[in-house]
């Protein structure tokens, strides 16, 4: 994140805000059109497996569920220690580093996906064990699991990406200390959530449908107005430069976020693809992308 004063261009925020508003929009009209908001899983689609006992895709969701909450609650909103930002001042347009500290750690992007991994492997746990248990499961959760699944699928692995290819290496051309990247709560958000999420498509057979590729620019539309308004209204700063809607280059990095959405969720749909054709295949390939997308230690240089 190294941009820096740009303020003194022309802003381009209402040509953004009207770029994302017609984005969002469409996908909307794409979900419709494609009865994507009207798909609901089965049961045995969520609680089965094809490698493991049933009981063991229970445990191991609510174990990554746990892991999500856990980091959220006791390593980022209630640590003593402030959170390390390098974030863009909504006044001036620089690059300032920044403390956070309780519930504001949660304004990331990188934050927003870990809250939605938790709550789908919460969920997804929740009815595989209600069906070990063969009690009644709410019909709705057959309707929200796979949402949150796609969701979470596209998230997570362009965070993980965006985070090792991106990020870092801009800090690190700006002199910015790295370290506060690869602490225990970062290490799940970037990291273990996207490795977590690759588990859950090898063991678990929630079908992945490829509507759910507008989902991804779905929840970043949300996420782009949600920005703004923590950006004007309360932080006043940007946490990351490309959310940034005044540059003149705003409503292309926009755009481009949309579409890094849609590809990534179609690589994870891809690997679904293969594992579903052959896992002898699919596994390594998984375990491939996985290890080209995480960072889990310092860069050497």
């Amino acid at each position: 994140m190294v941009r820096g004063n740009t303020l003194t261009e022309s802003p381009r925020t209402k040509v953004t805000f009207t770029i994302v508003t017609a984005v969002f929009s469409l996908l909307l009209w794409i979900g419709f059109a494609t009865d994507l908001f009207l798909h609901k899983a089965s049961t045995e689609s969520i609680v089965s497996s094809e490698i493991v006992p049933e009981i063991l895709l229970g445990l191991f969701r609510i174990g990554a569920a746990y892991l999500a909450f856990h980091a959220i609650f006791f390593w980022m909103v209630i640590s003593p220690r402030a959170g390390i930002m390098y974030s863009i001042d909504f006044h001036t347009g620089n690059v300032v580093k920044h403390e956070v500290e309780g519930l504001e750690r949660l304004v990331t992007f990188s934050s927003w996906q870990l809250i939605l991994c938790g709550i789908f492997f919460f969920l997804a746990g929740l009815v595989s064990w209600l069906s070990i248990f063969e009690m009644e499961i709410p019909s709705l959760l057959n309707r929200i699991i796979p949402f949150l699944y796609f969701m979470a699928l596209s998230a997570s692995s362009l965070t993980a990406i965006v985070v090792r290819y991106v990020i870092i290496p801009a800090d690190t051309k700006s002199n910015n200390p790295l370290g506060h990247m690869f602490l225990k709560h970062e290490q799940v958000m970037h990291n273990w959530t996207i490795i977590l999420l690759s588990v859950e498509l090898v063991l678990g057979t929630i079908e992945v449908l490829p509507e759910g590729v507008i989902l991804g620019g779905f929840l970043g539309g949300i996420y782009f107005y949600f920005a703004y308004v923590w950006a004007r209204f309360f932080g006043e700063y940007f946490v990351y430069d490309f959310i940034d809607p005044r540059p003149k280059s705003a409503p292309y990095a926009i755009v481009g976020l949309v579409v890094a959405f849609g590809i990534f969720f179609m690589i994870m749909y891809g690997l679904y693809l293969i594992l579903e054709w052959n896992q002898w295949l699919g596994i390594p390939l998984v375990i491939l992308f996985v290890h080209r997308s995480v960072l889990l230690n310092l860069p050497s240089n």
